[in-house]
């Protein structure tokens, strides 16, 4: 930001990411500035994450119901299917019979 700002003068450090002008044609809309502060913001959790040692257990502890605490935290015993519980049928079954069997299990496989 502006370091003559309000907020700027108060600050001990101040990370400009200003831009020159936007990408909007009128210049009006924020779209490079909004870009830039975006990268930012990332740049400087990035860099906590690797000053503190962040890693991806600690992460998935963080996170454990989330999307990607699951993917770090689910094991295949914890979706894997055993005896009855797997559709099977014959080699002679028909196409209907296997689509019954798989529908009947659940797996969310139609």
């Amino acid at each position: 930001g502006r370091a003559e700002s309000s907020l700027g003068t108060l600050a001990d450090v101040n990370l400009n990411a200003a831009v020159s002008k936007e990408a909007c044609p009128l210049n009006l809309a924020p779209t490079a500035s909004t870009t830039a502060a975006l990268a930012l913001g990332d740049a400087l959790a990035v860099a906590v994450l690797d000053a503190r040692g962040f890693g991806s257990d600690d992460f998935a502890r963080s996170h454990p119901g989330g999307a990607l605490g699951r993917r770090l935290l689910t094991y295949v015993r914890d979706v894997m299917r055993s005896g009855d519980d797997v559709p099977s049928v014959g080699l002679d079954a028909t196409l209907s019979d296997a689509l019954f069997q798989i529908t009947a299990k659940r797996l969310r496989m139609t």
